[in-house]
């Protein structure tokens, strides 16, 4: 019966598990230094992706994530060169309550 219980407790828990969700590549309209420390990224027409965000027409890039320079670097090149940018995004930020990057791929 316990091996029953600690079986479905484990199995339950594992749909609760959150996976990163790719978003289409778009341009970016404006980037925000926010005086909370977070990098806003505002895309011309919004994104389409499964998290379950209320406001998808930007990306929030923590300064706490392990790749934040490069991706910064990136996104500020994308910027200046009108090109497009996709990857990945994994939750809401609970502030702003638009996704929040993760992953970070450049296209043409």
């Amino acid at each position: 019966m316990l091996r029953t219980i600690l079986l479905f407790s484990l199995l339950f828990c594992s749909f609760q598990t959150l996976a990163n969700n790719s978003f289409a590549p778009r341009k970016i309209n404006e980037i925000v230094l926010h005086d909370t420390g977070i990098v806003l990224i505002i895309l011309k027409d919004g994104l389409s992706t499964a998290e379950a965000c209320e406001k998808n027409s930007y990306l929030v890039l923590y300064p706490s994530n392990p790749l934040f320079e490069p991706m910064y670097s990136a996104l500020l090149a994308a910027f200046h060169a009108d090109t497009y940018v996709d990857g990945w995004v994994n939750g809401c930020n609970a502030r702003f309550k638009s996704p929040i990057l993760t992953r970070l791929d450049l296209t043409k």
